[in-house]
């Protein structure tokens, strides 16, 4: 295996921060990697001897956390500089997306070049200097703040000036603002409606279906009932209906009778295509688009590996337009930056994936599934440049591209907080800078056609008099408390939708 070895100074990062960190090859593709320390050396191990990008977790006093990367690095006999690396990572990341804006008509202000010319020169400055570790880390990790700022504030002003491009055009953004549903205690119409002139002013749409285990717990035997509640919800209110996922591909959606029996031949897809075929059938009419199939690419059910898992997905798509489906087939890609390809064996990578969705005419968008948090189930925060980056290679498919979100607004739970780490924690404060920021990247772009949030309300453990449908796996992710008061995230949707209608 080959090795890149990192000096930085004891205590500037939580040891379990850097644990999360991986090396990613072409692409950015993350390739199975085993961290190592040794005395104040960080270790990148992995499984070949080419150059690539180190990614690691980092604190940030702004938003937490965030996912900070190098440039490509050679393995060599010399020890690199993690907080050097990092700066010069973000750096080059800032710069070379401002370049590429520019060619497109993007105008930074002066006030942007003159902060990215004084970083520029302080970090030659460290670079070129006979410095000992504790004074460049004393340094550099500045920069790497400032940075972090700078491209807010660039994004910021990208969707700006593209939001104004576009308003001149047309009056409104064609983009869907969507609110899930299938995850929440509300179980009447007369809850609901304690939210619903709320949501009518923050959200076009509702995403209300229940898992495949939760509808046919029994084999044959279909509760609709737990989905026609919500979908006389949307119709009493006037929400659009974006039905799905259809299949979650996780152990957790699927129905225990099937579990036991997906090495059978062809039986877990036949009954899947039944599912389908039910479902459109009964409530097709209802449905203004359709999410086929989340987490296909990142499942955890060892009896299905990815390319079983496409498959029939690119089979029911087909079907659906067989049986008359006309309206759009959204396939959900789970943590796009591929974290779980360290965990999981694939065998695909992110490029072969699109390769196969970009050749399945039946299928119309990719949905992009950021349930960010720091759990193995979770997509680890990035900043708005790397979130826009992945945004638009994905819309370079020429399919068109949605986004599914969720962010915590409390650490329970979270495996990193009994950790006590000196950063600051999720909170409702925090879960609405994420969400200004997300949407403030997502909404300057022409390739994205909706937004979806997943969990419209928190859950009490203790809490009686509601009936939880689906369990959570993202805790304290709602817009809604569970004392029934929106939380200060929900602002930033009734904001966004002024741009759209």
């Amino acid at each position: 295996m080959a090795e890149l070895r990192f000096r930085f100074t004891s205590g500037i990062v939580p040891e379990s921060f850097l644990r999360t960190g991986y090396f990613a090859g072409w692409g950015r593709q993350p390739r199975p990697t085993e961290i190592a320390f040794d005395n104040d050396e960080f270790i990148v191990r992995y499984d070949s001897n080419t150059s690539g990008t180190v990614h690691v977790l980092w604190p940030n006093s702004q938003l937490g956390m965030l996912m900070e990367s190098t440039e490509s690095l050679p393995p060599q006999s010399r020890t690199y500089i993690l907080t050097k690396e990092l700066v010069r990572g973000a750096l080059g990341r800032l710069l070379r997306r401002v370049f590429e804006w520019q060619m497109m008509g993007f105008r930074p202000s002066a006030e942007f070049a003159a902060k990215t010319t004084a970083i520029s020169r302080r970090f030659s400055k460290l670079v070129v200097g006979d410095y000992d570790l504790a004074y460049m880390d004393n340094e550099l990790l500045p920069l790497l703040e400032e940075l972090s700022s700078l491209t807010i504030e660039v994004v910021r002003s990208y969707t700006d000036q593209s939001l104004t491009w576009r308003l001149r055009i047309s009056d409104n953004l064609p983009i869907t603002l969507g609110i899930g549903l299938h995850s929440h205690p509300i179980n009447s119409i007369y809850e609901f409606d304690l939210y619903a002139n709320y949501l009518r002013d923050a959200f076009h749409a509702v995403l209300p279906m229940p898992t495949w285990r939760e509808i046919e717990a029994q084999q044959d035997i279909f509760q609709w009932e737990l989905l026609e509640q919500r979908l006389s919800i949307a119709a009493r209110f006037g929400f659009k209906v974006v039905m799905g996922p259809l299949l979650c591909f996780d152990v957790n959606a699927m129905p225990v009778w099937i579990s036991s029996r997906l090495k059978d031949d062809d039986f877990w897809e036949r009954r899947a295509v039944r599912f389908v075929n039910a479902i459109v059938e009964r409530f097709g009419s209802q449905v203004h688009s359709w999410i086929l199939a989340s987490r296909f690419n990142s499942c955890n059910i060892q009896a299905i590996p990815t390319l079983r898992a496409m498959n029939l997905v690119r089979h029911l798509a087909q079907r659906m337009r067989m049986v008359g489906v006309s309206n759009s087939i959204i396939v959900g890609i789970d943590r796009p930056w591929s974290e779980y390809s360290m965990e999981y064996m694939t065998g695909m990578d992110l490029v072969q994936l699109a390769e196969l969705l970009m050749n399945c005419s039946e299928i119309d968008a990719v949905m992009m599934e950021m349930n960010f948090g720091t759990d193995n189930r979770s997509t680890l925060p990035r900043d708005p440049v790397t979130i826009g980056n992945m945004v638009d290679q994905w819309g370079f498919l020429g399919k068109k591209v949605y986004v599914s979100i969720t962010v915590p607004s409390s650490t329970s739970g979270d495996p990193l907080d009994s950790e006590k780490l000196q950063v600051k924690q999720w909170s409702e404060t925090m879960q609405q800078d994420w969400v200004n920021l997300l949407l403030n990247t997502l909404l300057g772009r022409r390739v994205v056609q909706g937004v979806f949030w997943g969990i419209l309300q928190d859950v009490n453990d203790d809490c009686e008099d509601t009936k939880v449908i689906e369990p959570y796996e993202v805790p304290f992710a709602g817009l809604i408390d569970s004392t029934r008061a929106l939380k200060p995230a929900f602002q930033n949707f009734i904001a966004a939708k002024k741009y759209i209608d």
